[in-house]
């Protein structure tokens, strides 16, 4: 059901996702509703009177996203759900593709004709995106899998409240190559313990982050290389590689920026208590726009990465 938007109840935006050509932004609440911003009018222009609330009766909270061509995913605590696009705002546009009962989903990477998911109970595992029916499952996890990322077309790389960052091939259905960020000794925060909450992954470099400071590890010799320093009491929760820059969220009201060297590019303040998900977009105007969201209830928009531009509420004049 589609309706036009008139006051929101909701105290946190989990999850950013843009369209294909990125003139859309779709954003999940911890309440399961959903909000379809256009970016030139809602987001550039200021303009609220069409922002549209999508409600669905199928889930609530949707923990992990991500998006294909036409097509993306959501993985919610009913399962994991496909919707097209162009059929967004129709009614049963969605499909679930797998109902895991006794599970929660917290991460789902698009992988080809596949998908990539990670949950509770060390569970991983590959399903085929058509049909559901599930392809392999992947051992070694101790616990919970927050964050799973595509390498390429036979490796991807996983992590989770283990603290362990592993490397998988498909081919051998096996982990070829494990990181432990605790164990490097200027990463570790005993405060906050040893869980992985975020990673993302560029050709052969990995950067992670959550009860460890976040780090920069290189692949092929399988070492840390750049502690990436975001304070002692802030845990990282997105985190993701950018041309030649790494940006990276938490549980406070700052946008970090870095260069693979490790040096702070920036350090931006944003109006959020904590920032939960940031999106970039490169298509709408000559610079880039980082579009953040989090708690409270309001995008926050970033003309340049410098400097917090303006917000815009979820709210219809």
């Amino acid at each position: 059901m589609v309706v036009q938007k008139q006051a929101c109840y909701f105290t946190e935006v989990d999850t950013l996702l843009q369209s294909p050509d990125q003139s859309s932004i779709l954003a999940t609440t911890n309440l399961g509703y959903r909000y379809l911003f256009d970016v030139h009018d809602n987001i550039l222009k200021r303009a609220s009177g069409n922002i549209l609330e999508i409600q669905s009766k199928d889930f609530k909270r949707v923990y992990s996203y991500d998006s294909r061509g036409e097509a993306y995913c959501l993985a919610t605590d009913s399962g994991i759900h496909l919707c097209r696009w162009k059929n967004l705002v129709g009614a049963g546009s969605e499909s679930a593709v797998k109902s895991l009962a006794n599970h929660h989903i917290y991460s789902i990477c698009w992988d080809a004709s596949s998908l990539l998911v990670g949950g509770d109970n060390a569970l991983l595992m590959e399903l085929d995106s058509h049909t559901g029916q599930e392809v392999a499952q992947f051992a070694g996890h101790s616990g919970s899998v927050n964050a799973v990322k595509r390498r390429n077309d036979q490796t991807f790389v996983s992590a989770g409240y283990d603290g362990i960052c592993r490397v998988w091939d498909k081919r051998m259905n096996s982990c070829v190559q494990e990181f432990n960020p605790s164990n490097w000794k200027e990463a570790e925060r005993d405060t906050l313990g040893s869980h992985i909450r975020c990673l993302d992954v560029s050709d052969d470099w990995i950067v992670c982050g959550g009860g460890p400071n976040l780090s920069l590890w290189y692949m092929k010799e399988e070492k840390g290389v750049q502690l990436l320093d975001m304070g002692s009491s802030i845990e990282p929760r997105t985190v993701q590689f950018f041309q030649d820059t790494i940006i990276a969220t938490g549980n406070d009201c700052h946008i970090f920026h870095w260069s693979l060297m490790g040096t702070v590019k920036y350090k931006v303040t944003s109006k959020l208590n904590l920032i939960s998900s940031f999106t970039i977009n490169t298509r709408c105007r000559d610079q880039p726009i980082v579009i953040a969201a989090g708690s409270p209830n309001q995008l926050n928009v970033f003309l340049d990465f410098g400097y917090l531009s303006h917000t815009v509420p979820f709210l219809n004049s």
